[in-house]
């Protein structure tokens, strides 16, 4: 921002109308009324008139596969194994650098136009998608998507120097080797990385792993010594189908689980997500929308209503994880107060009830990322 102060008239927070500073990309002030005259520069700042709109902290989506708006709505109605085999593999194999930065662009543009500052990925060909997301001004980590034994960790060095932050992520137990997974590990406990992988997506997954190693996945990881030697450095995608054991190995090694409701739904991969047994136990709980290709659109907002919605309905219980809470677990606890990040989002909606259960990514008015507005309807 260069010093420049950008000022927020009439934003509604927490049901209060208020005017909020920005300076150098972060939250300076914030008052039921600001008086310009006193701030500093010519011109007392950059006004945005936001009378009638609610802010919020932005949102982030903890899990997607951004190149995938390519692939939307490309083996729709199919099980996950028949829409990763015979559906998305074999149309990744023809990607190239420039789909792939035209896909991850188009993502980034959709997820700040709904709200979303920063996510959390997982794919290849990382250069492209490093290009998109600095084209778009998006907070994002890219994580490097390893099969098989790993041979694709011979190009992490190099990805490290891309200027966006990058993780290592093995596919899944069932598509990474022994040996893969225990390379993964040991180059993110070298590089200070975190591992983000698919884990217990289906029941599948689990009767396999079973079959295979006499033990279900997160026991399998345990006893590899994953757990272990990441701690609380792991990203684990999905997690519907767990045991008893396998919450308290989780919440033990105190691992960030990433919620994707509507991607589980359409692919028929479950909906009892323990997110309560979860954090009892001392895990992470993060949201996030999958990519296009499973979710078919990027849209934070809707996935907070059908997570809030999926834990009322399968608990039988309308009190459990109110709208206060779904949002904290969207934003991971980011907030709107001085010294925070600018990095907020402005909506068509009077409370944070409406942003939850009366709306959608359509509801977004502007998009800021560090002080600077990249989306504006």
């Amino acid at each position: 921002m260069g010093g420049e102060t950008l000022i927020i008239n009439n934003a509604i927070l927490n049901g209060k109308a208020v005017d909020i500073t920005i300076v150098d990309g972060l939250i300076n002030d914030i008052q039921p009324h600001i008086n310009t005259s006193l701030l500093p520069g010519e011109g007392q700042g950059v006004r945005l008139d936001a009378s009638g709109l609610a802010i919020f902290p932005g949102l982030c989506n903890m899990h997607s596969h951004a190149p995938m708006t390519l692939f939307r709505g490309l083996g729709d109605d199919q099980p996950l194994n028949v829409w990763l085999n015979e559906y998305i593999w074999p149309a990744e194999q023809k990607l190239t650098d420039e789909l792939v930065y035209r896909g991850t662009l188009q993502a980034c543009r959709e997820m700040l136009a709904s709200g979303t500052t920063a996510f959390n990925d997982m794919y290849f060909r990382l250069p492209a998608m490093a290009r998109a997301v600095t084209d778009s001004s998006i907070h994002a980590r890219l994580g490097l998507n390893v099969f098989g034994d790993g041979g694709e960790l011979d190009t992490i060095d190099e990805l490290m120097r891309l200027g966006v932050p990058v993780s290592i992520a093995p596919h899944s137990i069932y598509t990474v080797t022994e040996k893969g997974l225990r390379r993964c590990a040991d180059a993110c406990k070298e590089l200070g990385l975190p591992m983000h992988i698919h884990m217990s997506e289906t029941q599948k997954e689990v009767n396999d792993c079973l079959h295979e190693h006499g033990c279900r996945p997160w026991e399998y990881l345990d006893s590899i010594g994953i757990l272990d030697k990441l701690e609380d450095n792991i990203i684990a995608a999905h997690c519907l189908h767990l045991s008893d054991n396998e919450i308290r190995l989780i919440g033990d090694h105190h691992v960030t689980c990433v919620h994707c409701p509507n991607s589980n739904l359409k692919l028929g991969s479950g909906y009892r997500f323990p997110m309560l047994e979860l954090l009892d136990a001392g895990a992470r709980v993060a949201l996030g929308t999958d990519g296009s290709a499973s979710s078919n659109n990027l849209d934070m907002i809707e996935v907070m209503k059908t997570a809030t919605l999926l834990q009322k309905g399968w608990r039988g219980d309308p009190t459990v994880v109110p709208a206060s809470q779904i949002l904290q677990l969207a934003t991971l606890g980011h907030i709107i107060a001085p010294g925070q990040p600018a990095c907020l989002f402005l909506a068509d909606v009077n409370s944070l009830s409406d942003l939850v259960y009366a709306s959608h990514g359509d509801s977004v008015r502007l998009t800021m990322v560090d002080g600077k507005v990249v989306y504006r309807r």
